[in-house]
């Protein structure tokens, strides 16, 4: 019988415990050029690149693979990038004049071009995504345009979340209310009316089991209760 109160426990323990949700605010990158220093939400590797980006691989050099790997709220994401199906490079772009009420500042985008500091977002066939280390639910995304805001986009541009035509959010430079669980996401350029974007911020946190998951647990703790009571009864 401890063994199904042990489950038990666990399980009311687990019910308990709060979704809390977690901001990754690629866009918040600054450089300082006297002292060649990088502050802000930093990638716990990445390159210096460009003048003050970072990058998965050293672009300026001709290699364009690797991650950007960010950690935080006890979550990790990794961010990949590909051009037309091959490996590139992630980018974390910077902004000195970054600012979060404004809705300025960049984020993440894909190189694939050698010495091209223009080629620094997302735009024609390239693909972002990011990889967690465990199943999430998405809520909110942020993106910026490549003037490292939220209006210069062309009106109706789109871009593919998860291959599907999504619209940027013009002016708001968010999207929110989303509900969207899984372990990998994908941003694209594409859709309707395409326009190079950047991702600046998503918002996360661990999935939490369904009901139907519970369901499922204390259906197994009725079966070590039943082979409890058995045993007690035929010892």
């Amino acid at each position: 019988m401890n063994a199904a109160k042990t489950l038990l426990g666990l399980a009311v323990a687990a019910a308990a415990l709060p979704a809390s949700a977690f901001q990754f605010d690629f866009a918040n990158l600054k450089y300082n050029g006297t002292t060649g220093v990088n502050s802000g939400v930093l990638p716990t590797d990445g390159v210096k690149c460009t003048g003050g980006d970072l990058c998965s691989s050293n672009v300026n050099g001709g290699v364009r693979n690797g991650d950007l790997t960010f950690t935080g709220g006890g979550l990790t994401v990794f961010a990949t990038a590909a051009y037309n199906g091959g490996v590139a490079a992630v980018v974390q772009d910077h902004e000195n004049g970054y600012d979060p009420v404004k809705k300025i500042g960049a984020g993440l985008g894909v190189y694939h071009k050698t010495g091209d500091t223009s080629d620094d977002n997302i735009t024609f066939g390239e693909m972002l995504t990011l990889t967690f280390d465990r199943v999430v639910t998405v809520t909110d995304l942020g993106l910026r345009s490549d003037g490292h805001n939220t209006t210069s986009w062309i009106r109706g541009a789109t871009f593919l979340l998860d291959g599907v035509s999504t619209l940027l959010p013009a002016g708001s430079g968010a999207l929110g209310s989303l509900n969207m669980t899984g372990k990998e996401f994908t941003f694209a350029f594409g859709g309707a009316k395409p326009d190079q974007f950047y991702l600046s911020s998503i918002t996360a946190a661990a999935a939490v089991p369904e009901p139907s998951s519970y369901a499922l647990m204390l259906a197994g703790l009725g079966i070590v209760g039943l082979v409890s009571r058995r045993r007690r009864h035929h010892g």
